[in-house]
């Protein structure tokens, strides 16, 4: 693989962000399997749960041959316990809607999002592995559509409304941007402007869980 000089930390610290992303959601996915008494759903969240662990060592592998002693960048930490202290409570409370919206519908949506533009730099520079990427990507795409799956079928049976699941979605997306942002650093120095890559998330999104205009992310502090 092609790699420019200095560009091994930034994208270091980039698929740091991914192993602790994928980390919360293979959690989240092990405990929503009690949330629901469907067995087609326990059966996929299991299987998600696995998935999830296993992106998370193929990041971590990735990441070793990158920068063998990179430690995790604070910012990307505090960030994600901020989000993973309320979807915890979320799961706490035994809200599985809640869960749903934070983990199937942002969390990966948003991890599709940032795999499917960085595909797109990895195949200029010949990165290895690319049929392993497109497995990534599928699977990222197959749970954000089974969470997408499960809220419309709770729409139409009015299980929830159009406005709760909009009003759980604006709480939580402040928080993913400004957890996307910590890393803006990393995407500046590979000439990647993280912006693109919010909004691309952001327009995936079904249209009635959108405001009029895409939220602004919190300051970030060290």
């Amino acid at each position: 693989m092609l790699i420019k000089a200095g560009e091994h930390g930034h994208l270091a610290q980039l698929l740091t962000f991914m192993v602790l992303g994928e980390q919360l959601a293979h959690d989240c996915a092990q405990a929503q399997i009690s949330l629901t008494s469907e067995p087609g759903q326990q059966t996929f969240l299991a299987g998600q749960a696995r998935q999830e662990g296993y992106h998370a060592m193929v990041f971590q592998g990735a990441i070793r041959w990158l920068t063998p002693r990179v430690q995790h960048p604070s910012l990307i930490s505090q960030h994600m316990n901020n989000y993973r202290g309320r979807l915890e409570s979320a799961i706490a409370r035994q809200d599985f809607t809640e869960t749903l919206v934070a983990e199937q519908i942002i969390l990966e949506g948003l991890g599709e999002a940032i795999l499917k533009k960085i595909e797109t730099g990895l195949v200029k520079r010949g990165a290895p592995f690319q049929r392993l990427r497109r497995i990534l990507i599928h699977q990222e795409e197959a749970h954000h559509q089974f969470g997408l799956r499960i809220l419309t079928k709770m729409l139409e049976r009015d299980e929830v409304s159009h406005d709760t699941l909009r009003d759980r979605t604006q709480e939580y997306l402040p928080l993913a941007k400004t957890l996307l942002f910590s890393t803006q650093d990393a995407f500046y120095a590979i000439d990647e402007n993280p912006q693109e890559y919010w909004d691309a998330f952001y327009q995936h999104l079904p249209p009635w869980l959108q405001t009029t205009s895409s939220p602004a992310h919190q300051p970030l502090s060290s």
